[in-house]
């Protein structure tokens, strides 16, 4: 055999072993092989690449031929790609789109190289052949999903950037462009402290740091003086690349709220101040307001009397009652004065009549027509001779109309809302429809409080109290709890293992999941079935852990929630836990029950998962770390709080004016002496000039330089004897440390019951050491 036939036998050899090499790899990844022979000018495939142009694998076709198989808008550039490669010797690797031989287009990859003979003349090319249709897909799906994303970025209400950890620009939506001022082709790459210089050391730069370095998601409002002179609302988010930022433009809120707080502020202090009889009359709901000093003055409890204009006419002196309403009507038609003042006899709840003058003025919309009335009686019976100096007096100021955001603090208004309905409630026990009203005021209280402490549970902002708890004496205290919320068609089966660990855990908290999981299990019964909680002590071991997100391994204690309803498929499992997520018909669920499971289990340190198939059922695990603090206090089940008052005295902190009036009322009719300070700097002072203070029961977050916590501390320094209670709308890190409040110390959460209120007082002023 001469040189040559040997180079082109060894060559050929070569070139098969790289042909079954590659039919090796097609059947792994959709590639098969092919070469043309320049000589007789057919393509040769491999079965992988015969498939995947839907052609028997024995099939060689012409070169011309198996070109015309690309689509029509490809075959010039495969053409061209391949006759490069025959004259030239250039490699080519080409995507394009093929006619399947059913009609149908596949995305392909072809791969060629030239193979020269002994004299350097091309004789073949091989290559290889792969169906990437799935992947060009997915990058269709990619594109497409990030345009939808940058769609929405442009098009959102509030502005947004991102931040990389060069602290430089890297993006901006159109609406932070407007807010900062400058066109995002002049920010782009720009530093921001470079771009910005007054944001520095002020809190941009703080909670920025704050955000990257430790984290964190951020919240804050913040001024930027001129050029931009706004207050922006700012919420920002660590990224593995560093920050995204929405903000929002709130000049306008602040203007609002500040007089909205500013009106506000001063009628209470008028209404305060003044021995008058207040009246607040909204003519498009027809209720009258009247301040506390109606009881003082005639008598008559501003609590329990008519929600309408009846408060004042049933006690208007007959005889007078025409003319009085007589004036009231003129002054509402007239088109020359607002101001109203007629002298009359009001009756005193002790039957006598009494000579007022009573001033009011009316309030008109845009068109004139009167809206609202406000005004003041004076008892003049046993005063008549300063009838002319009160005539002088001051007109009380109209109060704008009490809408949109009238405070920040949910919580700190669900207190007060709360805390009203109750008394209401104990105070109309002869007035079945208005008792009806107040407790329906206090049902709503409570969702609110309920809506927010699922937010917050979600969040894993709740401050837990955890406790060494055995779980299967809780489930037991359950059981009555259980069979009222679930229908009379779904039966209860309980599993109890023996020997079950004590699990570190909050026992309020838990019966608050357990309830949801069980709720949830019920509505997707609606025509009965079978519910069953077990519980098993468990180790989740590193292979789990390394599988599912912040869960440690080690030893749990589960309860299983399990029902036989309609299951979920895996794309309503997979959202489950997003909150306000539902699936229930409007009204029938807010999204946040298993939310806020999912947050208690988390932030308890636990972990939990669903299991469910459709048409077979659901089961919920929830893993509870096992007690290992000894520490901990051993739970013993709930104790029924008792209202019991005392006479001690108290001294109350709290800055919102509403609450601060609220619990103090409440503390008084439960017997204890009370002084109120709004901020911690007057309420030292109080304490470093009484030495009989018995307990400081303070808010969290408090304006000044000082919050509850070091005005905590100071105190103890000052009066080691003073107990201390604190209360919060919200958890702090000034008495919660890692989801879990400092050992030791007593709070008591906003909204609260007055019976929790009682109960809570009692219970510190009662703990000895």
């Amino acid at each position: 055999m001469s040189d040559k036939n040997k180079n082109r036998s060894s060559a050929d050899d070569a070139l098969h072993s790289a042909y079954l090499h590659l039919m090796v790899a097609g059947r792994a990844a959709k590639m098969g092989g092919w070469y043309l022979d320049i000589v007789d000018r057919k393509v040769h495939w491999s079965a992988e690449t015969a498939a995947i142009h839907g052609l028997p694998e024995s099939f060689s076709p012409e070169l011309k031929d198996a070109i015309n198989y690309y689509a029509p808008e490809y075959r010039e550039q495969i053409a061209a790609a391949v006759e490069r490669c025959v004259q030239e010797g250039v490699s080519f690797d080409e995507t394009l789109e093929l006619l399947h031989a059913d009609g149908h287009r596949v995305w392909v990859r072809a791969i060629g190289e030239a193979v020269k003979d002994g004299n350097g003349t091309v004789n073949r090319i091989h290559g290889a052949f792969q169906d990437i249709s799935e992947l060009m897909a997915a990058r269709e799906e990619s594109r497409a999903l990030s345009e939808r994303l940058m769609h929405t970025l442009e098009n959102i209400s509030d502005a947004f950037l991102v931040i990389d950890k060069n602290w430089c620009f890297g993006y901006l939506n159109s609406q932070a462009e407007k807010l900062l001022q400058k066109k995002r082709e002049e920010l782009l790459g720009k530093h921001i402290w470079t771009e910005y210089p007054a944001a520095v050391g002020t809190r941009f730069q703080e909670q920025y740091e704050l955000a990257i370095n430790e984290q964190l998601t951020v919240s804050f409002i913040e001024y930027y003086p001129p050029p931009l002179d706004h207050w922006f609302e700012v919420n920002a988010y660590p990224t593995p690349d560093g920050l995204a930022v929405y903000f929002r433009d709130v000049n306008e809120r602040f203007r609002q709220e500040e007089a909205l707080r500013v009106s506000e502020e001063r009628f209470r202090l008028i209404a305060l101040a003044t021995n008058d009889v207040i009246w607040d009359w909204d003519l498009v709901k027809d209720t009258v307001w009247w301040n506390d000093s109606l009881l003082p003055v005639f008598g008559h409890d501003p609590e329990n009397i008519e929600a309408g204009l009846e408060s004042w006419t049933n006690r208007v002196h007959p005889s007078d009652l025409k003319a009085a309403t007589d004036s009231v009507n003129a002054v509402m038609k007239s088109k020359s004065t607002n101001s109203w003042q007629h002298e009359y006899r009001f009756m005193h709840a002790n039957g006598e009549p009494r000579v007022v003058i009573d001033r009011g003025y009316v309030m008109r919309n845009a068109k004139g027509k009167p809206i609202r009335m406000l005004g003041s009686i004076m008892d003049m019976t046993d005063s008549r001779e300063m009838n002319d100096r009160l005539r002088q007096s001051q007109k009380m100021e109209a109060v704008g109309q009490l809408t949109g955001g009238v405070a920040h603090d949910f919580n700190n208004l669900l207190t007060v809302i709360l805390g009203n309905a109750e008394l209401l409630t104990e105070q109309l026990t002869d007035q079945q429809q208005l008792r009806m009203l107040a407790e329906m005021t206090a049902t709503a209280a409570e969702r609110g409080a309920e809506l927010t402490n699922r937010l917050l549970a979600f969040a894993r902002r709740q401050p837990l109290e955890p406790k060494q708890v055995n779980l299967n004496k809780l489930i037991q205290g359950m059981d009555n709890l259980l069979r009222r919320t679930l229908q009379e068609n779904i039966d209860i089966e309980t599993v109890y293992a023996g020997g079950l660990w004590l699990s570190e855990v909050d026992p309020g908290q838990l019966e608050g999941a357990l309830l949801n999981l069980a709720i949830n299990a019920r509505d997707a019964m609606p025509d009965g079935g079978k519910l069953t909680i077990e519980t098993a002590n468990t180790l989740l071991d590193e292979s789990y852990a390394c599988h599912h997100d912040e869960v440690r391994p080690g030893q749990y204690v589960l309860i299983s929630v399990s029902d036989t309803g309609a299951g979920m498929p895996t794309t309503v499992v997979s959202r489950a836990f997003e909150p306000f997520f539902t699936t229930k018909q409007m009204g029938k669920g807010s999204g946040l029950g298993l939310s806020m499971v999912y947050g208690f289990a988390k932030q308890s340190g636990g972990h939990i998962k669903i299991y469910s198939e459709v048409n077979e059922g659901t089961t919920v695990k929830l893993y509870l770390p096992r007690a290992v603090n000894s520490a901990d206090p051993l739970y013993e089940g709930h104790l029924a709080p008792k209202t019991e008052g005392g006479s001690e005295k108290i001294l109350i902190v709290e800055d919102d004016p509403l609450v601060r009036q609220h619990v103090s009322a409440q503390l008084k009719t439960l017997g204890y002496q009370v002084i109120s300070c709004s901020n911690a700097e007057d309420a030292l002072d109080v304490i470093m000039q009484l030495s009989d203070i018995d307990l400081l029961f303070t808010d969290i977050v408090m304006p000044g330089s000082m919050n509850g916590r070091q005005l905590a501390e100071a105190t103890h320094k000052l009066r080691p004897a003073i107990k201390i209670l604190f209360t919060s709308g919200y958890t702090e890190n000034a008495i919660v440390h890692h989801g879990r409040l400092d050992r030791g110390v007593h709070l008591l959460n906003k909204p609260y019951r007055r019976q929790e209120l009682a109960a809570k007082v009692r219970k510190v002023l009662d703990e000895t050491g």
